[in-house]
This record gives C-alpha cells, sequence and structure tokens, in this order.
C-alpha cells in the first residue's frame, strides 16, 4: 500500500517537467497565508480564538510549512494528516490543483461519516477499483490523476506481525520528479456549501524489489512511466487500456534505501530533510541492504 510520500521540488521544475501551470495553487496559497496573516494580527485578548479558528491556524501552520517562495518542501507527507498538495487532474490537465489525499465519493450526505471514510480511501486497488462502491464512479467517470512525488515510504516486517518494522525510502533511479496514478472525487460539504476535492493513490502487485520491502502486503502504488503520463489523464482510454497502465514497473527502475526510525516518532516533526537520509541499521544484525 503507499501511505507516506515526499514532494520535494522547485515549482519551476515541476512546471517545465509537466508543463503545467501553478496559477492556481499559488493563489490558494495565498488566500491561506491572508486568512492566517488575518487571525495572527487579531488581539487575541479582546477576541479570544474560538475553537474552530484555533484549529484553522494549526492546520494552515502545518499546510504552509511544505511551501516556499520558490518550491514544495514536504519531505514527508503522512496521508492521515489530509493537506492539500497538488496533483494534475484529467479534467484540467495542464493546471496544478490542491487536492487532499483520502478520497471522499461524491454520494456521500453525512459528514461525519465522509471524513471518518477517508482512512480507508487513501488507497485503491486498482485491479478492484471498477466494482468497489467508492472508486467506481470516479473511474467510469474518468477522473484519473497524477500525483507528483519525490519518492515514497514503506515499512519491511522484521517479525510475522509487523511489531518490529524498518523503514525504507523509496525512489526511481535518476528521476527526481515521478507520477503515482490516483483518482479523484468532488464532493460538497453540505454543512458548508464548499466543495472538497480529494483522490486516492492507486496500487498494485508488488514487484520484486517492493516484495521484499513490502513483505506484509506486497503491494505497490502504481508508478506512471514518463512516457505514459499524458496518455493517464486521456478521458477517452478505455478500462482495458487503464488497466494495462496499472501494471507495476520494473525493479531496475527503482532504488530504495534504510531510513531512521524518526518517521514513526509520535510529536516529532518528521517534515524534515533527515527523514529521507541514509539510516544504517547493520549494526542491529538485521539482514538489510541497500538497492
Amino acid at each position: 500500500m503507499c501511505f507516506h510520500k515526499t514532494l520535494v521540488q522547485e515549482f519551476a521544475s515541476l512546471q517545465d517537467y509537466y508543463a503545467a501551470s501553478f496559477d492556481t495553487i499559488t493563489s490558494e496559497l495565498d488566500h491561506y497565508r491572508d486568512k492566517l496573516a488575518e487571525l495572527r494580527g487579531r488581539d487575541e485578548h479582546s477576541m479570544p480564538y474560538t475553537q474552530h479558528e484555533a484549529d484553522f491556524l494549526q492546520w494552515c501552520d502545518r499546510l504552509l510549512s511544505g511551501f516556499t517562495s520558490a518550491g514544495i518542501r514536504r519531505y514527508h507527507e503522512n496521508g492521515f494528516d489530509y493537506l492539500p498538495m497538488p496533483v494534475l487532474t484529467a479534467g484540467v490537465p495542464d493546471t496544478f490543483k490542491l487536492f487532499r489525499w483520502g478520497l471522499i465519493p461524491h454520494f456521500m450526505t453525512d459528514r461525519e461519516k465522509a471524513y471518518s471514510l477517508r482512512t480507508s480511501t487513501l488507497n485503491c486497488i486498482s485491479e478492484e477499483m471498477y466494482d468497489k462502491p467508492s472508486f467506481r464512479d470516479a473511474v467510469k467517470n474518468h477522473q484519473r490523476c497524477l500525483i507528483p512525488i519525490s519518492g515514497f515510504y514503506e515499512w519491511q516486517w522484521l517479525d510475522s506481525k509487523g511489531k518490529e518494522k524498518i523503514p525504507y525510502y523509496i525512489q526511481l533511479q535518476n528521476q527526481p520528479v515521478v507520477s503515482m496514478a490516483g483518482i479523484y472525487s468532488r464532493w460538497m460539504d453540505k454543512t458548508s456549501g464548499q466543495y472538497y476535492y480529494s483522490y486516492a493513490v492507486l496500487t498494485t502487485q508488488a514487484n520484486t524489489l517492493m516484495e521484499e520491502i513490502h513483505n506484509s502486503k506486497k503491494r505497490m502504488p502504481v508508478i506512471i512511466p514518463r512516457h505514459h503520463e499524458r496518455d493517464w489523464l486521456d478521458r477517452s482510454l478505455t478500462k482495458d487500456d487503464v488497466l494495462d497502465l496499472c501494471k507495476p514497473i520494473d525493479s531496475s527502475l527503482m532504488k530504495a534505501h534504510t531510513i531512521s526510525r524518526l518517521i514513526s516518532k509520535k510529536g516529532a516533526d518528521t517534515n524534515v530533510e533527515e527523514i529521507t537520509q541514509v539510516y544504517d541499521y547493520s549494526d542491529q544484525n538485521n539482514k538489510l541492504s541497500l538497492f
């Protein structure tokens, strides 16, 4: 499966790579910065923050901490944080949009149930996407997206129950930007009247490298090769075309290394470069290797 990923790139590099605009995202981020400045500039003694405002301040800080004036510095994106990140959609393939990880189907009516569903819709098994109720409408409506990443994280189990695990950071060889395959949805929150844009990462059977790393589930995210990225956003693709693009990429195109368990430390700031760096576990007598 895939619940943790990273994106560290300059805006200019991403624009060149995808031939797409960041104008919409820039406007959204400016809106959040303005709201944050407005709240922080208020005299909290005469007008204390409501709980909603306090939560919004914390959420905004976490969102904006991953963006600089020049680019994106999200060294660790935890899917369970549901923070907006850039995607390219089949609907508007030349403009980046800020969508949240954890798909909410358009037909959900109960707000609480809609938000709680996200924990189970971070990933979608590609072999089942045309049949599962949470995903089938998005797939049949050709709502596919590309999710730019620098790499992703997975854990290798050292025992049968996963009590001891080693984290890995996985990338493509000589490719600083990679596209994961996703499907997306637009859902209306009837409480606020606002739209919520979200996506799920598609997964497929693990290749030989990922079988060794993700040795519990033996799954991996669907990686769309560079020469098929525009194809993935083509709304005219047939079901067979889509499924054919969801096959695992060859292990020889990938690389991986072990990283520190800091990534799993509760309360720690994991959006730091240290997260991605090599950590050697050989002194613990684990049979680990760098790929």
